[in-house]
């Protein structure tokens, strides 16, 4: 084999559009795409690939070329291939991949991949002899099937919906065998030898229909195996050596076998999510199993620290990872295509499959061309035999021609060797003038998305208020909106106007300090002085020129007395030239301070100027602010108006808005406060997570330097209990959050759309459905429901906004748990005695919630007595009231029944009751 470079994994997301039963629930999209970038963000967080197909980024349609037709060429060139789907349940992985070939769909990456095969093998079937080999397994609760096997095609369905196992008499089962060069090899399973397209279709299309698939509630069509497909390509090359007069053949034969897997892997799931029990709960079971140590496999080989200190790798703990081992930093180039669902429902799950792809990026391979290994020793051979020829050559002092030749080679060589280090050093200067421009741009871009970010938060806290106190009546969502508007402008300017005297009261400190009225006396005095100084220069400057001149007429002179007084005049002359000095001295001294001074009248000025400038501005802000006030006055004595005049219209709408508007209020209240719950759950999981570090590095550190101090180290051990236990709670609660906050988004999902149905059908003018909530939904007016809808909509993007947040802090959870048990939770316990003392706290904590969950269970039962006895009563009054009731209807029937008679009548039934009544004599 012929060892080529070391190559990263390739990896690609694939970001599949919201389906109907997603649109239906009311799910948001939570995935960004950032444009001209592949970067994904979901949430806070963000992730860089390679490749990022659909949504906002590059369409699907150039996944194959730009992903897949790379690995064909490098296929044909004797190099291994692996193209990977990865992804939750229902994400689309069978349907990028195209495994589930039915009826000649050529949708997927296999079929074109198998269109692209055979169109290069009718291009170089006249140069190049190809055989092709194709087979096709999938693993199913950790066994390996054969899709292609003919016993396949008649096995029974079971009760579960997907094939039952059978096997042929006397066939052992599918076994991984690893050859002496470390290759992966199947024992047992089916090589079928194809010539034609149609005949790999019907491979693809037989595997498919074999393969096992079933329903979930997140999708119909769900597989329950990991599918591989394998395309073996053997190439047979002559090889054209000028001279060489062999006879046999096969010394000029060029033997290459590649292999192209295309593995469309089941999707990872929860129980919860999918309502899967029975055997599809065991399939699930084995299917993150498998994924799980998949995930493992990637992390060690994704840590750059783990593979410098060469960690095992563990390639053993499933038979996916095991087939999957040469694909995964071995002899193959490959391709990770993640694909995402962007509903928040499903936000969990993107993130995690967004960190799985993350992690698959560092992976590093060495693919090699895979050469016959006689074809490999020919081919070192007959290198081996040029060069030595050529130096014999050399040597031997062969014909001028040829050592003319080779020379002209050899300089040939050199300057395109020149050539190419020359562009190659351009090519790198270009690529880091690139670098250097995509960074700046991208921290630009970052800028501006955090300044829009800002910008968006301020109109949203703005609007809370309104939102919150009325929704569903445009008018008054609009009178609360204004007056709070009115309220932030008149806040935010008496702010200003603060800040305005504030900076005035600083710039007039300021501005006494320099002494507007002493700087005006110092500036006289100064100019006094240096006037002064100059006519003390000046005749200080004449008495020495005269006594220069009287020592220059003195000079001819020779006697002693001449000499005296001309050291006299020099001693004058001293003295004089030195007071000038201290003269001159003093005088740039005194022009120092001036120009200090004149400094300071300047800073003075501009104090004075920005004070001016202040207090104009005050002036101004103080008629805004007039002027608003006037004109809220103004619009608040209207809209009173308004109010009276739509006060006289009617009471049957307004009663009906008043009613939306507290339903509104009231879900929306209950929203927040369920939105501020999870907050604070996964605030408070956020900052057990960070602490869980901290935490076990002071346990560390506590046992290790305080050994001989028992008590100091129990202590440590038990606070790391407690926080451990801690964190499992949170993230329970959390967990809890997450799914009551799903079944509301549901309902309010499931209300939106039959509104939204509603409008549709009153658009049309039909009728809507006769069914409870439609009757009430259709009695409600059109602008109700548009303030019904619009609450809706707002509840469920505040809804979205929380799921996301709770399923990415439930993400970083799961992983840290993951990497936390990975390296043992009960690796801190050093001793059997601290492990004692442990258990024995744990014993006494269990017994202690016991006995508390004993006194809530006898609270909870009193409570329920008393409610029962409340229900008697409530029952026994309510009975009460029914019999009052029921007689005062008598008493009014009998009342109504007197008045309707007439008075004769009337008077006739007096005189019998009289008479009834008088007592017999």
């Amino acid at each position: 084999m012929e060892a080529g470079e070391d190559c990263c994994v390739k990896v690609a997301v694939h970001v599949r559009p919201l389906i109907a039963d997603e649109k239906l629930q009311g799910c948001k999209d939570c995935v960004t795409v950032v444009s001209g970038k592949p970067q994904v963000q979901i949430g806070a967080h963000s992730f860089t690939f390679d490749h990022v197909y659909g949504s906002t980024g590059s369409p699907s349609s150039s996944m194959f070329e730009e992903c897949v037709a790379p690995l064909i060429d490098g296929l044909f060139q004797g190099y291994n291939a692996t193209v990977l789907a990865y992804g939750q349940t229902g994400s689309g992985k069978t349907y990028t991949m195209g495994t589930g070939f039915k009826d000649g769909c050529q949708t997927g990456i296999v079929p074109q991949v198998m269109n692209v095969l055979f169109s290069k093998i009718g291009t170089l079937k006249h140069q190049i002899d190809f055989q092709l080999h194709v087979s096709f397994i999938e693993i199913l609760k950790e066994e390996v099937r054969d899709l292609l096997d003919p016993s396949s095609m008649s096995k029974p369905e079971t009760a579960n919906g997907h094939a039952g196992k059978m096997t042929s008499p006397g066939k052992p089962p599918i076994q991984i065998r690893e050859t002496s060069n470390g290759v992966i090899t199947l024992a047992g399973s089916t090589e079928v030898s194809v010539a034609t397209l149609k005949e790999m279709a019907a491979c693809l299309e037989q595997g498919s229909l074999s393969r096992a698939t079933g329903s979930t509630n997140m999708n119909n069509q769900s597989s329950r195996s990991h599918a591989i497909f394998t395309i073996t390509l053997e190439q047979m090359r002559k090889l054209n050596i000028p001279g060489d007069s062999c006879s046999n053949d096969t010394m000029n034969e060029e033997y290459l076998c590649a292999k192209l897997h295309l593995v469309d892997l089941a999707g990872s799931e929860r129980a919860k999510r999918t309502g899967s029990d029975g055997l599809r709960f065991k399939e699930g079971v084995h299917i993150n199993k498998g994924l799980l140590a998949l995930g493992n496999v990637i992390s060690a080989l994704g840590d750059e620290k783990k593979r410098k200190e060469g960690v095992h790798v563990p390639y053993r703990d499933s038979k996916l990872t095991r087939l999957l081992q040469d694909s995964l930093g071995g002899n193959s180039r490959t391709v990770m295509i993640a694909c995402i669902s962007p509903a928040d429902i499903n936000a969990e799950e993107t993130l995690n499959t967004l960190k799985y792809a993350n992690r698959a990026r560092n992976i590093k391979n060495k693919p090699v061309i895979n050469r016959d290994p006689m074809s490999n020793e020919m081919l070192k051979m007959r290198q081996q035999l040029e060069y030595l020829q050529a130096e014999l050559c050399a040597r031997a002092g062969g014909s001028s021609e040829e050592v003319q030749v080779l020379k002209e080679r050899i300089a040939w060589l050199e300057a395109a060797n020149e050539d190419l280090c020359r562009e190659l050093h351009e090519y790198r200067s270009r690529c880091s003038i690139v670098e250097q421009s995509e960074r700046e741009a991208y921290d630009g871009s970052t800028y501006i998305v955090k300044t829009d970010a800002v910008k968006r938060s301020l109109p949203i806290t703005e609007a809370e208020y309104p939102i919150s106190e009325t929704v569903g009546d445009s008018r008054e969502i609009e009178e609360v909106a204004k007056e709070w508007e009115h309220t932030l402008l008149q806040n935010s300017m008496d702010r200003e106007l603060h800040e305005l005297n504030k900076r005035l009261q600083q710039k007039e400190s300021e501005m006494k300090l320099f002494g507007i009225s002493d700087a005006e006396v110092l500036k006289q005095h100064f100019g006094r002085k240096i006037t002064e100084l100059e006519d003390e220069k000046r005749v200080v400057q004449r008495e020495r020129d005269c006594l220069l001149a009287e020592v220059e007429n003195l000079a001819a002179n020779t006697d002693g007395h001449t000499q005296k007084l001309e050291d006299i005049h020099a001693q004058k002359l001293k003295a004089l030239e030195a007071q000038i000095l201290d003269l001159k001295k003093k005088q740039e001294s005194q022009v120092q301070l001036l120009k200090q001074k004149q400094k300071s009248d300047e800073a003075a000025k501009r104090l004075q100027d920005e004070i001016q400038c202040i207090k104009a501005q005050k002036v101004q802000l103080q008629q805004r602010i007039k002027q608003e006030a006037e004109q809220f006055r103004q619009w608040k004595a209207s809209r009173e108006k308004e109010l009276l005049q739509l006060k006289k219209e009617g009471r049957r709408n307004e009663y009906e808005r008043h009613k939306l508007q507290a339903l509104n209020q009231r879900q929306k209240l209950v929203l927040q406060r369920k939105t501020e719950e999870a907050a604070m759950a996964t605030k408070r999981l956020k900052e057990l997570l960070e602490a869980r570090k901290t935490s076990s590095r002071e346990t560390l550190v506590t046992m290790n330097g305080s050994g001989t101090n028992g008590q100091s180290n129990e202590k440590s051990l038990q606070r790391w209990l407690d926080h451990e236990l801690e964190v499992m709670v949170k993230e329970h609660e959390v967990r809890f959050e997450y799914e009551k906050q799903s079944q509301v988004r549901a309902a309010l999902a499931e209300e939106l759309a039959m509104l939204k149905q509603v409008n549709e059908f009153a658009a049309k003018g039909r009728g809507p459905p006769r069914k409870n909530g439609f009757a009430r939904a259709s009695s409600m007016s059109p602008n109700a429901r548009m303030a019904r809808i619009a609450s809706l909509e707002n509840m469920l993007s505040i809804s979205s906004n929380s799921l996301v947040a709770m399923a990415s802090q439930l993400s970083e959870a799961e992983e840290r748990e993951r990497a936390f048990s990975n390296r043992g939770r009960w690796n801190q316990l050093r001793s059997m005695g601290e492990a004692k003392n442990l258990l024995q706290y744990m014993f006494n904590s269990v017994a202690d919630a016991r006995c508390q969950l004993w006194e809530k269970d006898m609270e909870i039962r009193e409570m329920k007595d008393q409610i029962k006895e409340l229900v008697g009563l409530l029952r026994q009054s309510e009975m009460k009231r029914k019999e009052v009731e029921k007689e005062l209807k008598v008493r009014e029937q009998a009342v109504g029944t007197t008045l309707a008679t007439p008075p004769s009548v009337r008077l006739v039934l007096l005189g019998e009751a009289l008479y009834a009544k008088k007592p017999m004599i």
